[in-house]
């Protein structure tokens, strides 16, 4: 038994040590696979659960003791860089198109490491978000967006220290190496959208302006969890999405414990017959609501950034806020249509 509980410590310790290398593996997300079929996977990288109670009393007490030692490396690594050991999860939010066009990139993330270039010497701060697998880190290189020149961006994207993602941040001074310290009135801000044709490239910009994305340190006075009326619900369907989208229809069920993985916002997830499907909002107030067959895919999409409501929930909108459902998509173009028929009818309220 000692054997067993040595080898769990072993592995419990690598999984969360590793995450302080500037290795990192994650498949490059497409925008809408609906039609492709993928597969998500899940993961955790600041081990946020806790080992079985019940089993290795020694391991239980050996990883609480590890866990310290990793949060010392933490506060320490944060002090020297930020003097701000606190920052440990950040937000990222946007209230414009942004925030429609890229949902996964923005919510609640967790101190993954730093990101060092052999050409500055600097250290600066990254941050994993596990609910849809996602990086916050500073590049120093920029040099495989082969429209752009190399300049200093900070990058949100599904690979750590690699110019591959959905927002690039150009702050004002280079020299704050902290992501929630960035001047934002001079800092520019761009979320990665369709190619369009231009004089200087034929190929097309793809990079949009967005001055509304912010990063801040988490503070959750700030941006609590909020839970929304329903635990279950049934959305239906007679016109357009029952057509294009009939998987998405269906009763579903609130998810637990989902703020583990970055999310501020409910989840549910259908439980009646047929293939999973989820409903879920990444931004931290509720502003964009997706359904998909994943919490990173999405062919239903509700819009309620024009909402004064501190936080927003998917089961009523105003005349401007229907449903959107995916008809087309052929390459980087695609076609949304409203449907106003779409319903989602609580079954059991709080």
């Amino acid at each position: 038994m000692g054997k067993v509980c040595s080898g769990l410590l072993l592995v419990a310790l690598i999984s969360d040590v590793r995450t302080w290398n500037n290795v990192a593996s994650v498949v490059q997300d497409d925008q809408y696979p609906e039609f492709d079929e993928k597969d998500n996977l899940e993961q955790t990288v600041w081990a946020p659960y806790s080992p079985l109670q019940d089993q290795c009393p020694d391991l239980n007490r050996k990883y609480t003791d590890a866990m310290v030692v990793l949060k010392n490396l933490e506060d320490g690594m944060l002090g020297d860089m930020c003097d701000e050991p606190e920052c440990t999860k950040i937000i990222v939010t946007s209230n414009g198109l942004s925030a429609v066009k890229q949902p996964t990139r923005f919510g609640l993330y967790f101190l993954h490491g730093w990101n060092e270039h052999d050409s500055q010497g600097v250290k600066y701060p990254s941050y994993f978000r596990p609910a849809s697998e996602q990086y916050v880190f500073y590049m120093h290189e920029l040099g495989e967006w082969e429209y752009w020149h190399s300049y200093d961006r900070w990058v949100i994207g599904p690979v750590h220290n690699k110019a591959v993602g959905g927002i690039m941040i150009k702050p004002y001074n280079p020299e704050m190496v902290c992501p929630w310290q960035i001047k934002w009135f001079r800092t520019h801000r761009w979320y990665h959208d369709v190619n369009i044709p231009n004089l200087w490239n034929p190929v097309g910009n793809p990079w949009k302006v967005d001055d509304t994305i912010f990063i801040e340190c988490y503070k959750e006075e700030n941006w609590p969890k909020f839970d929304c009326p329903c635990k279950s619900f049934n959305i239906t369907n007679e016109g357009r999405v029952r057509e294009y989208h009939p998987d998405r229809l269906g009763e579903y069920t609130l998810l637990t414990d989902m703020h583990k993985e970055g999310y501020l916002a409910p989840v549910y997830a259908k439980v009646s017959p047929g293939p999973p499907s989820y409903l879920y909002s990444h931004h931290p107030k509720g502003k964009v609501w997706l359904v998909g067959s994943t919490t990173s895919t999405w062919s239903l999409r509700l819009n309620k950034l024009s909402s004064a409501e501190e936080n927003d929930c998917p089961f009523d909108w105003q005349p401007d806020e229907e449903w959107e459902y995916l008809q087309s998509k052929k390459g980087e173009k695609e076609v949304w249509l409203r449907d106003t028929d779409l319903k989602i009818e609580c079954t059991d309220q709080e």
